[in-house]
């Protein structure tokens, strides 16, 4: 399934982000990973938050989920209060100056490229 990055707004100064599947503005955010590297560097520090419980280590980037081919990535699991059997993943990349997203779905379908 593909998805764009979709936001409205929803006061004068913030934005709300929007369900990929169903558009609402219902999202619950939930596991955050963050992946740090160097350019091109083989090993990512991997930190996965999961409530209280933060897991932190090195490990080949091959090996990890990080959305970014090339540097840092940050992926936010979230879950829609109206899409309640689907799972997906904001992810978010850096390379060359330009921040990437999409959505991932928990089939491994996406919304675009990894950068």
């Amino acid at each position: 399934m593909k998805a764009e990055v979709l936001v409205d707004k929803y006061q004068t100064d913030l934005s709300n982000l929007l369900c990929p599947s169903c558009h609402e503005p219902y999202l619950h955010q939930g596991i955050v990973e963050v992946y740090n590297r160097s350019e091109d560097d083989e090993f990512v520090k991997a930190t996965v938050i999961d409530g209280t419980d933060v897991l932190s280590h090195t490990i080949p980037n091959s090996k990890s989920n990080n959305p970014s081919s090339r540097r840092t990535g940050l992926v936010i699991h979230f879950d829609c209060e109206h899409c309640q059997d689907i799972d997906f993943q904001l992810r978010i990349a850096q390379h060359k100056g330009f921040t990437f997203m999409d959505w991932e779905y928990d089939d491994g379908s996406n919304s675009g490229s990894k950068g």
